[in-house]
Order: C-alpha cells, then sequence, then structure tokens
C-alpha cells in the first residue's frame, strides 16, 4: 500500500530503567489511564517486582511478589491503589472450578483476590472506574486447554473481547453488536476512556470504535496485521503490519467528509542520536503511543504526529 510520504519524528526517551532497576528483564509492561508506566521486573530468584513511574516523579513506586507466586504477562493498576496482575494463560479445570489467572494486590504487595479471565489472553487494558477489559487471541476464542464446547466449557472470551469489572464480573459492553463477523482474534485494543474502547480484529481486520450509548462505528482497513491501534476524533495510527512489526501508518477518519480510512504518512520515530527506535513493545493507549526499547521507554502523542503531518 502506498502512503502518501514519510514523517520523521524525534522521540527523546520518557524514562530509563538501565540504573536504576540493574538491566533487570521487564516481563510486562502497561500503560495506565492517567498515562502512567507500569512494569513487572524479573526478581533474579526473588520475587518479581511491580514498578511504577509518573511523570515529573523523582523516586519509584514500587513492590515486590512474593517468591512462590505464579507468572504473570500483564499489568495494570485499578482504583484504590490496586493492581491487577495478569497471566494469559487458563486450564479449564472442572464445572465448579477454573483456574484463577488473574490476581489483584494491594499496594504493599498483598494479595486482595484471584479472578478468571480466560485463556489466551492477548491485552489487559483497565479504566480509572475499574472496568477490565481483556482481548484475546484465537486459542482464547475457539478452546483449548479444557476449554471448548458447550455449557461451562464455552470459553470466556469466545467473544474476542469481555470486559469484567474490578471483581472479575462480566460486563455486558456490546462487543457481539459492534461487528457483524465474529472476532477470531483481537489483534490490537485501546481503551481510550471509561466511555470509549477501541479494537482490531481478524479476519476481516475492521477497525471499531465502541461508546457507551452510542452505536459502534466500523471502518473497513487497509492495514493487515497491526497489532496496536492509536486514536483520537479524526486520525488513527495503525503500529505494525504483515511485512514489520514497527511500521507505523497514519490515517485520517474521515476523507472528504466521508467515514472512510484515508493515509496520511508512514512515520519513522528516531531518538535523539537519529538512530530509529526499534521498539521490542508497543501499545496504544487512547490518542498515546507507548514503546520501550530494552530499558527505554517513550511516549509519542497524536497530537504531535497530526501537527506534523499538516506542517510538511
Amino acid at each position: 500500500m502506498h502512503m502518501v510520504r514519510t514523517l520523521d519524528v524525534e522521540v527523546h526517551p520518557f524514562v530509563d530503567t538501565t540504573e536504576s532497576l540493574a538491566a533487570r528483564e521487564a516481563k510486562a509492561w502497561g500503560g495506565a489511564p492517567d498515562n502512567s508506566v507500569w512494569w513487572l521486573m524479573d526478581g533474579e530468584g526473588e520475587g518479581d517486582e511491580v514498578l511504577h513511574f509518573a511523570d515529573a516523579w523523582d523516586t519509584w513506586e514500587r513492590f515486590t511478589l512474593p517468591r512462590d507466586s505464579p507468572d504473570f504477562h500483564s499489568v495494570q493498576p485499578l482504583p484504590g491503589g490496586e493492581v491487577l496482575l495478569v497471566n494469559a494463560r487458563c486450564r479449564y479445570l472442572s464445572e465448579q472450578q477454573h483456574e484463577r489467572n488473574a490476581h489483584v494486590y494491594s499496594p504493599e504487595g498483598a494479595v486482595l483476590r484471584e479472578l478468571t479471565l480466560g485463556d489466551d489472553i492477548a491485552d489487559v487494558q483497565t479504566t480509572s472506574d475499574g472496568q477490565v477489559w481483556v482481548s484475546y487471541f484465537d486459542e482464547g476464542v475457539i478452546g483449548n486447554r479444557g476449554w471448548g464446547g458447550k455449557g461451562t466449557r464455552r470459553p470466556i472470551g469466545e467473544d474476542g473481547l469481555a470486559c469484567f469489572d474490578a471483581l472479575g464480573q462480566r460486563q455486558e459492553r456490546g462487543v457481539r453488536m459492534a461487528v457483524s463477523q465474529r472476532i477470531v482474534d483481537c489483534y490490537a485494543l485501546n481503551v481510550a476512556s471509561e466511555q470509549e474502547t477501541w479494537f482490531y480484529s481478524y479476519t476481516d481486520f475492521p477497525l471499531v470504535r465502541m461508546r457507551s450509548g452510542q452505536p459502534s462505528t466500523v471502518w473497513q482497513s487497509p492495514v493487515r496485521g497491526a497489532h496496536a491501534i492509536v486514536v483520537s476524533d479524526t486520525h488513527v495510527l495503525f503500529v505494525g503490519d504483515d511485512d514489520d512489526a514497527c511500521q507505523l501508518q497514519l490515517f485520517t477518519l474521515y476523507d472528504r467528509g466521508h467515514q472512510r480510512l484515508a493515509p496520511v504518512a508512514r512515520v519513522v520515530l528516531t531518538d535523539e542520536t537519529g538512530r530509529p527506535w526499534r521498539p521490542s513493545w508497543l501499545r496504544g493507549r487512547g490518542p498515546w503511543l507507548h514503546g520501550a526499547e530494552g530499558a527505554r521507554h517513550f511516549r509519542v502523542p497524536m497530537e504531535a504526529l497530526i501537527s506534523r503531518a499538516a506542517a510538511t
């Protein structure tokens, strides 16, 4: 697909964890509703550590998990200082019991409760009022690890996307009504606010905007294989495609007054040395792109990309 032009955008690190965290491996990253950043760090034989960093902070908020804690792949905040950690895999055990693959911790690191959020989880994003949005890969939709079939064996993630409250109770948010075809694999999720959730899914890769009390809006997308989306009222940034996981493509949502995606530019992010970022982790949170390469984390507002495109 031909893009109109290429935008080179210099982006400086938001935070560098090399010195503070002794270059330990990050097991999970998470962008929060307030645009702060959460990490789950390898404890190197001790308990893994949860860290939180926000703008203008001089120190980290942190707590250590017990040494026998399970592995987790997602970290997100909940109201009241609680922290949600989620393992992507979940086994069906019996009609009365399922594996609890999500744990909620106090700010001091004590386990408050355990939840079941389903198997083969792709992404988890929470809201400031305690909604927990969970997207699923294909096995979470179709079934594996004992899930699949009728009754209690029906996969929790069979809709491809689900919303829970902070206690793990399923909430109805109209996902099935949002698209005409079944979500087989939810490639990208962006929970923009308490009232607005976007997603992008296989097989036809529609871009879908769900807003409370309003019909869903669906765009047919020319991009195949993106794994993150950054959104605003006027534009979308697709992160990755089938050929390049770091490809960034900016589109307008409305072309000449019509609801259709129109290409604006290919975006290349460079660091302060002029070297292109090659992040291993990228997520969209509303109009912000979060990314990490090694120990360096960066953030890019959609507004900056739109302004740059308008000026060139």
